[in-house]
């Protein structure tokens, strides 16, 4: 029994000992926090027993705490105000007492979780752009060209270990703007406009300086990827009618994609599709449709180039790679059916053509393909889902709006319209009959 109680003691002992230390360690960094000036490097090793570090930590833990709360209950400016001089008094006391690369990095790290809280303005002044004022007071308007922003953001070269802290900065500033742009209103007005514009030649020259490095292929995914820059900014702009201002940066984007090896994969594919889906709703806008069918076969011939590509290193494709080839070759081949349905149909100038009316109503009872119209779909697509996709956006044409304007002047335009609407109304209700076999080429889905 003696041996037995003397062997429980040292056990005792240490837990005891180790409770001390913790208090201890929790007392000397709330005594490091309010008063003690000294460097963190002066406490020892740079790890989570460091004081210093820990004093800054749970500074950070407080505030993110303080602005989730802000957040949720949406309270008044005055107290995001607050927020924004805490978060100023925070940069400052801690700044000089720990190691760049440490501070600079939950600068970032919090001025990413401010941008999830959609707190974008503190989000710019008190991280991304507190971050770039090291390297350059400008805004990212005012950069000219490639060798204007190297020296103002990477005169040690894309190499550097801040590289990647510099670049995630750009990108979350350009968020910020973008966002705080679109909080505005819903549809940003001539100067709003201008500044987006001005957003997207910056994305534009940031890409074009990471092009030649493939090791950055991750700055171009990002620079055009929709939750980022482009394509989103691009969207915004275009529901606003200036179309035909972010046509270049669409096809820019679609030219990084195809010159970056490493984003030449099917992984990437469904991106490519959206973007070039992009590229032809420009052109569809602006009512050049010619452009827009031009630009999605080229579109289809890079899908098909990088499917036989793939066929010839042997490798076996997923189940979710045939998807995704699936999915981006509908996708494209609805941008040439918008405007094909329509153009053969269409009545030369200066030629006399007698309208036929057609019966739609004598047509329900007989199996597919029962117009010109339903045969191209046929044609085309397989599977009702494509098709209805087809006909959705072959009624949303800009050049023909049947949906917002009611039937166009042309009689020919009329029929295909009322042709689209039969085939549209049969795809829903599920009364397709078997149709007849057509050997040409379908996009299948």
């Amino acid at each position: 029994m003696g041996h037995a109680r003397a062997r429980s003691c040292p056990k005792k002992s240490a837990r005891v000992v180790s409770i001390t230390t913790e208090s201890n360690t929790k007392c000397l960094s709330r005594a490091v926090s309010n008063m003690d000036p000294a460097p963190a490097s002066y406490y020892g090793p740079l790890d989570k027993n460091n004081p210093v570090l820990s004093a800054f930590q749970s500074d950070l833990k407080e505030l993110k705490t303080r602005i989730s709360l802000i957040f949720c209950s949406a309270l008044c400016f005055c107290i995001t105000l607050l927020m924004s001089i805490k978060l100023f008094e925070t940069w400052n006391k801690y700044k000089s007492r720990l190691p760049p690369s440490y501070f600079e990095e939950h600068l970032l790290q919090t001025a990413d979780f401010l941008l999830d809280s959609k707190l974008y303005r503190l989000a710019l002044w008190q991280g991304y752009r507190l971050y770039l004022q090291q390297f350059c007071t400008l805004s990212l308007e005012s950069i000219r060209d490639v060798e204007h922003f190297k020296q103002s953001f990477f005169s040690d070269g894309f190499d550097s270990k801040r590289a990647r802290l510099t670049f995630r900065a750009l990108q979350g500033e350009c968020q910020c703007i973008f966002y705080l742009e679109k909080e505005r209103g819903a549809l940003p007005d001539q100067s709003g406009v201008q500044k987006l514009l001005s957003i997207l030649g910056f994305v534009r020259i940031l890409m074009q300086a990471v092009l030649p490095d493939e090791s950055l292929c991750w700055i171009l995914y990002n620079g055009t990827f929709s939750s980022l820059h482009m394509y989103n900014i691009c969207r915004c702009l275009m529901s606003a009618g200036h179309a035909s201002q972010i046509l270049e940066y669409l096809l820019w984007a679609c030219t990084c994609l195809e010159t970056s090896v490493p984003l030449l994969t099917a992984s990437f594919l469904p991106w490519r599709a959206t973007l070039y889906c992009a590229v032809c709703e420009c052109y569809f806008h602006d009512c050049a449709s010619v452009q827009a069918e031009v630009f999605a076969r080229r579109a289809l011939g890079k899908i098909s180039e990088l499917a036989k590509l793939e066929e010839m290193t042997g490798s076996q494709v997923s189940l979710e790679t045939q998807q995704a080839y699936k999915e981006a070759t509908v996708k494209l081949a609805v941008m040439v059916f918008k405007r094909s349905v329509y153009e053969p149909r269409r009545k030369p100038k200066g030629l006399f053509r007698p309208k036929q009316k057609s019966n739609l109503k004598e047509l329900q009872l007989t199996p597919w393909p029962r117009t010109p119209t339903e045969r191209i779909l046929m044609e085309m697509f397989e599977g009702n889902a494509a098709r209805f996709l087809a006909v959705l956006e072959a009624l949303q044409d800009s050049s023909v709006r049947p949906l917002q304007t009611g039937l166009p002047e042309e009689f020919e335009v009329q029929d295909v319209v009322l042709e689209l609407i039969s085939a549209g109304t049969s795809l829903l209700s599920g009364t397709l009959f078997r149709p007849v076999c057509l050997s040409a080429t379908k996009c299948n889905l």
